[in-house]
């Protein structure tokens, strides 16, 4: 059933789940005008009349939600302190990383991008096997420019 250009109140009405559903999406950062309507069945002009009806809660649901993720943030950072070292490290920084991350975009701020580079150590058998096969091609090499000239 795709309802088009519905009002509000038809859609509260006829489809209440749906109604709930659009107005619990729109506090997600990650939800557009444009993605709703295609998830939901219903015309964008029925998502922005919704967003519109529903505007001071949508924005109590963003503020809440920042407030649960900043105490997320700040409990994961907690427990990083207290496991600096440990196995459960790792799984304190992804999720307060994710919470943080979350926060900020809830807040209207972007998070401050990061570029990592992932650098595999290489064993010593490795390092050796490389170190050969690096000979071996410096020859190959040496013998190409002396027969070229």
């Amino acid at each position: 059933m795709f309802l088009k250009h519905a009002a509000p109140e038809t859609v509260l009405r006829t489809r209440p789940k749906t109604y709930r559903k659009i107005v619990h999406v729109f506090a997600d950062p990650y939800w557009s005008v444009l993605r709703i309507p295609k998830n939901c069945l219903i015309s964008e002009h029925t998502v922005r009349a919704i967003r519109e009806r529903e505007a001071q809660h949508i924005a109590e649901r963003k503020k809440s939600l920042a407030a649960m993720l900043a105490n997320v943030a700040e409990l994961g950072a907690s427990r990083m302190e207290e496991t600096v070292g440990k196995v459960g490290c790792r799984d304190a920084a992804i999720v307060t990383g994710i919470a943080t991350d979350k926060m900020l975009a809830l807040a209207g701020q972007m998070p401050v991008s990061t570029q990592v580079a992932v650098i595999q150590m290489l064993t010593p058998e490795q390092n050796e096997r490389r170190r050969r096969i690096n000979e071996r091609l410096m020859r190959l090499r040496a013998c190409f420019t002396n027969r070229n000239r």
